[in-house]
């Protein structure tokens, strides 16, 4: 838990609600690395007419074929998807504590699993490549909802002259990534590999659903091949 001290003059106003915020069923994802060879974050910036902002299809085009820090990589559809955790951690109870009351001392990550079914083990080899990613602290994913939403982190915007502000936005990071060896079907149900990750405890402070432009991510957007430089 991390309080603010001291105590600001009075609470902050919370704001009425009106209009609830619903983010739709986890289809796809992508991969980012949260940080560049040279340290900094990734992030988008940009008015909608720029190449790199995260609301036009030219933008995540250009991050998909990079062959840098920034590149972007895509996952094939996600199926039965299910988010876990995010309780409270706790310490005390019984005479341990005041009044036997257990004292709040953080949060738990919260854990993402999911299947993907009868994808090529070529595909599953490429994701689980990501691991090694994630075990250095260094994977972010962006989440793209049944609709073609885009959820991550947006902690600024950019103010374009005689443009409409756009978010400055950044991947969401994740731990624990893995995914799992095949599991064979039968004839009732496909071939499918598990696939599961954990956000941090916080992760969703920042997290903002998006709009974009002029595509939808679940359907406009293909893998890049990768040129064959090593030839």
């Amino acid at each position: 838990m991390l309080c603010n001290c001291p105590a600001a003059a009075s609470l902050t106003a919370i704001p009425c609600t009106d209009c609830p915020e619903q983010f739709g069923q986890i289809q796809k994802v992508a991969f980012q690395r949260l940080r560049g060879s040279d340290g900094k974050l990734n992030h988008w910036t940009g008015s909608t007419s720029s190449d790199s902002a995260i609301l036009t299809l030219a933008g995540w085009q250009a991050k998909m074929a990079a062959v840098d820090s920034s590149k972007v990589v895509l996952s094939p559809y996600i199926y039965a998807p299910t988010q876990e955790g995010g309780a409270a951690r706790t310490f005390g109870g019984g005479n341990e504590s005041l009044g036997g009351i257990e004292e709040i001392i953080g949060a738990e990550p919260t854990t993402f699993t999911a299947q993907l079914r009868s994808e090529p083990q070529t595909t599953i080899a490429i994701l689980k490549e990501l691991i090694c990613e994630a075990k250095v602290g260094n994977l972010g994913i962006y989440l793209f909802d049944e609709y073609g939403r885009i959820e991550c982190l947006v902690k600024d915007t950019v103010q374009t002259e005689g443009a409409d502000a756009v978010p400055t936005a950044y991947p969401i990071p994740i731990r624990g990534f893995f995914v799992g060896d095949k599991i064979h079907g039968n004839l009732e149900s496909p071939d499918s590999n598990a696939i599961q990750w954990a956000f941090p405890p916080n992760y969703s402070d920042n997290l903002k659903i998006l709009v974009p432009a002029d595509f939808n991510p679940l359907s406009d957007l293909c893998a890049v091949e990768d040129s064959d430089s090593n030839d």
